[in-house]
């Protein structure tokens, strides 16, 4: 398996900022359109012909579980951060970490995007995010900051930011690695509260990360006002007669 085919999906959350949806449903299980989340991100997924899946889950774990046993036709293992309550997702990356080093496509499970878009990241060469370079940005999101195409720099807090993370990117066998034992050192310094992004702000000192931008909308679901907003977007896609 390779970063073009493997996708690894984060899914431990318990989307605090979604609740009472979410006390007893996962985020990624909530309905958007004819699908929830991960419906969509699926569908993403086998139209680009991913053959693996590792799913990292914690919250709920047994509804996605039954979920994906329903309607996958994909190879799934599973990944059970049990400190899901009292981590971050870096830490749920690194859980993972035994699955990465061939090289992963990685997804967050609250992040809707087209098919078109992985299919760009998959014709991309080397490690590569996700990137709106379009979106207005503000101090909630996930901001990077890019020199001649390539990501230099990650966060929430940038001085000057070139545009937004989208929660979806690939990683090399090489790159993999060097990613792997980045997070091992914040696991090491017990930093088990940290975005996965901090690593990758470690890793661009010394992996060159390219950017391709997202083909069509997207939205990440944060928050009632984004699942208002996703729903809004697929209301428009399925009436346009579009698969999303």
């Amino acid at each position: 398996m390779t970063e073009n085919d493997h996708a690894v999906v984060l899914a431990a959350g318990m989307g605090r900022r979604l609740q009472p949806r979410t006390d007893d449903t996962p985020k990624t299980l909530l309905s958007v359109g004819e699908k929830p989340i991960l419906g969509h991100i699926f569908a993403a997924l086998r139209a680009n012909d991913y053959r693996r899946v590792t799913m990292v889950v914690g919250h709920e774990a047994a509804r996605i579980r039954d979920y994906c046993a329903d309607v996958s036709a994909f190879e799934i293992d599973y990944i059970e951060n049990e400190r899901y309550a009292e981590t971050n997702n870096l830490y749920s990356l690194w859980l993972a970490r035994e699955t990465l080093t061939d090289g992963f496509t990685l997804v967050n499970a609250d992040t809707l995007f087209s098919p078109e878009t992985v299919g760009r990241l998959v014709a991309a060469t080397g490690p590569t995010l996700v990137i709106d370079q379009e979106k207005s940005l503000d101090d909630e999101e996930m901001t990077v900051a890019i020199d001649g195409g390539t990501v230099v720099d990650i966060g929430k807090e940038l001085a000057a930011a070139d545009g937004e993370y989208i929660g979806l990117c690939k990683f090399d066998a090489e790159s993999a690695r060097r990613l792997v034992e980045t997070l091992g050192e914040f696991i090491e310094n017990e930093a088990l509260g940290e975005w996965y992004e901090r690593a990758f702000a470690e890793l661009f000192g010394d992996v060159s990360v390219g950017c391709v931008a997202p083909v069509g909308p997207w939205v990440e679901i944060d928050d009632a006002e984004d699942l208002r907003s996703g729903r809004e977007l697929y209301r428009t896609v399925e009436a346009d007669g579009i698969d999303g």
